[in-house]
């Protein structure tokens, strides 16, 4: 079974399941996300903001929510990686016994949780072809022939 197409993409491909789609007179534009970080966040929570938006035009006002989560959890995730650098992956018991640093679980638990959100603001590759908001294209042998003949004069 596959995932439903974003009605974005189903009229970017001339509705070929012919199904019933919102009037576009009826659509809102959301207003992209502006201002700074939120000051409770670390210089990497703050980074990984303006990145997304810069990047990721598509992220509205009301996605702000879901974008603070986003920078407090790789907040989180460094937080933790400089923990388990400071640490051992396999602890000991105080009779002997070896187990797992709790603080793995942890970032593994985050790094989904991040992996989740990104998802949510379409910020993967499968994602964001799922909204048509943007694809990645290799230079065909002909662009590169023009650029290096632009180059050359």
């Amino acid at each position: 079974m596959s995932a439903a197409k974003p009605n974005e993409v189903k009229r970017k491909n001339g509705n070929p399941g012919k199904q019933k789609l919102p009037d576009l007179k009826n659509v809102i534009a959301l207003p992209q996300i502006k201002g700074d970080a939120p000051i409770h966040l670390s210089d990497n929570g703050k980074k990984l903001w303006a990145d997304v938006r810069e990047m990721a035009p598509w992220i509205a006002t009301s996605d702000s929510r879901l974008l603070i989560e986003l920078c407090e959890k790789m907040d989180k995730k460094h937080e933790l990686q400089a923990k388990m650098a400071q640490s051992e992956f396999v602890l000991f018991t105080d009779k002997g016994y070896a187990y797992a640093n709790p603080l793995f679980g942890m970032l593994n638990t985050v790094e989904g949780d991040i992996i989740k959100l990104l998802s949510l603001l379409g910020l993967t590759p499968i994602d964001r072809s799922k909204l048509g908001v943007a694809e990645v294209t290799a230079k065909g042998k002909l662009a590169q022939l023009l650029e290096q003949q632009k180059k050359n004069g």
